[in-house]
């Protein structure tokens, strides 16, 4: 059983996948992709892929939340910042960000436009089934039992995630970051954040929640946008 955390990064998208045998962890492999067609030729047949990317899309002329991302910000309480409002479908061929910013869209979900403009045109509901939205936050939530306060960039942030993953693994935690770590030093720091990397890191845990059993998700109304895509978000 393969479970596959992914999140979008400056080089492209950087995963994580953890290869499971009756129930127990037996080998990891960190890769980075130059696009989300790459990842689905390679790792595409992995049974859960969690990616850390709006799926789903409002169709509206202004930038809004849709209904999932209203329930995580709730969920998140105090870090509901965190859930950004995503741009609609009609915003992603939109090539600058003065017209987009008077439509309410921030300049942090403009430049993630050509990452979920890739994804959105490679998604369909037949791939949904394997391939669906996660949020880091979400799953940290669901390892720790709470919502972390420090953001993910400060060096508190950072520990306190890296802490949290590396007892959940156990014997395997160290080596697993130790082969993140190298991946960074090999792409280049600038290419490859630390929140990156344990980004991917607890996606790839909440896919292997979802695998058994366990996951939670938060779907709102409605639940699909025109092109029958679901809107959901799951940790």
């Amino acid at each position: 059983m393969n479970c596959v955390g992914l999140d979008g990064c400056r080089a492209g998208w950087v995963g994580l996948r953890l290869r499971y045998e009756r129930g127990t962890l037996r080998e990891w492999e960190w890769r980075l992709f130059p696009d989300f067609e790459r990842v689905l030729n390679i790792w595409g047949e992995a049974e859960a892929l969690a990616v850390d990317m709006p799926i789903g899309l409002l169709s509206s002329e202004r930038a809004e939340p849709r209904p999932c991302d209203r329930l995580a910000r709730q969920r998140l309480g105090r870090r509901a910042s965190c859930v950004f409002i995503p741009p609609t479908r009609p915003m992603l061929t939109v090539g600058n960000y003065a017209s987009l910013r008077s439509l309410g869209l921030s300049i942090q979900a403009y430049h993630l436009i050509p990452r979920i403009h890739e994804l959105d045109c490679l998604i369909t509901p037949e791939l949904q089934r394997r391939v669906w939205e996660a949020h880091p936050e979400l799953g940290f939530m669901a390892l720790i039992g709470t919502a972390l306060l420090s953001p993910k960039r400060t060096p508190e942030g950072h520990q306190a995630r890296l802490s949290a993953l590396q007892t959940a693994f156990g014997a395997w935690g160290c080596a697993i970051w130790e082969g993140a770590l190298a991946l960074r030093t090999q792409v280049g720091k600038q290419a490859l954040g630390l929140d990156d990397l344990t980004d991917a890191w607890v996606l790839a845990w909440s896919a292997r929640r979802h695998l058994s059993g366990q996951s939670e998700t938060l779907i709102g109304d409605p639940a699909y946008d025109e092109r029958g895509l679901l809107m959901a978000i799951r940790f």
